[in-house]
Parts: structure tokens; sequence; C-alpha cells
């Protein structure tokens, strides 16, 4: 992940926080203190094709990553509870429990792998010094893209 370089990161990046949009396009319902004919759509993970669901998923892992080695090096960012505020207005709440769910399992994972390989302090301190500038770069494409993503919800006619 820590390869990727900048636009790939700003993909990485862009990619959990679209994920919960492009989370399902489509399912709609009456809403039931509307206007007839009023319909009420939120995204969700069945209503997107195997190539996104697949995308989905494999930008979930790459935010986990960073934001497990984020948490690591001491930076919280509260991610997945940021994101999901951003997004629970035009996301249905069981596709974001499930990209949730995988999240939180991928991210812990990961901080054991980076605990069991960075045991000595010494060693995590060179890595979080070495890191330090990607990681202020990590930190604010993923407070703009969670930012990003609260507007585009906050904005939507059909939410």
């Amino acid at each position: 992940m820590l390869g990727l370089g900048q636009a790939g990161m700003k993909r990485a990046t862009l990619g959990f926080v679209v994920a919960a949009l492009v989370v399902a396009v489509g399912l709609t319902r009456t809403a039931e203190s509307g206007e007839a004919g009023l319909v009420e759509v939120k995204l969700g993970l069945n209503s997107i094709s195997k190539t996104e669901r697949e995308t989905l998923w494999r930008r979930v892992d790459e935010y986990a990553t960073v934001d497990a080695l984020l948490d690591f090096c001491g930076k919280k960012l509260n991610l997945q509870r940021r994101t999901w505020v951003a997004v629970a207005p035009c996301v249905e709440v069981s596709s974001l429990r499930k990209v949730a769910a995988v999240f939180r399992a991928k991210k812990s994972t990961y901080v054991k792998a980076w605990e069991e390989a960075f045991a000595d302090p010494e060693k995590k301190k060179t890595l979080c010094d070495a890191q330090k500038p990607k990681l202020a770069e990590y930190t604010r494409i993923l407070d703009a893209h969670i930012s990003e993503a609260a507007t585009m919800c906050s904005a939507c006619l059909f939410c």
C-alpha cells in the first residue's frame, strides 16, 4: 500500500469513501410520508456488479491497511465512524454494516501484523518516523474524501 504513490493513494482513499456511495445503486422504496410518486433511494451492495464489488472490497482492504498503519503510529482518524456518518444519508444501512465489518476485520489483522513485525519500540519509532510524511498525506486525502462524500450525500435529491 505504501508503494502506491500519491496518485495510487488518492484512488485508494477515494475508493473507500466512494465504496460506501457506490455500495448500492438503486434500491428503492416508496417514502411512507411523501407525495405520491416520491421515491426514496439509497445505495446498496446487491445492486452493483460483480466487478464493482471486487473493486469495493479491494479498496476496503487498501483503506484498512492505511488506517492500521496510522493507528499503529498513534494517529487515530476514526475513519469508519466518520465515513459512516458522512454516507449514511445515501447508503443502505445493511450495506454499510457489511462494509464496516469487513473493514474492521481487515484493519484488526493489519494492526496485529504491524505489532508483531515492529514489536521492538525502537523499530516502531523508526518505521513511524520514516512514514511520517506519507501519514500526513494519507490523513489529508482521507479527510478530504470523507468531507466530499458528506457533501455529496447531503446534496442528494433522491436519498
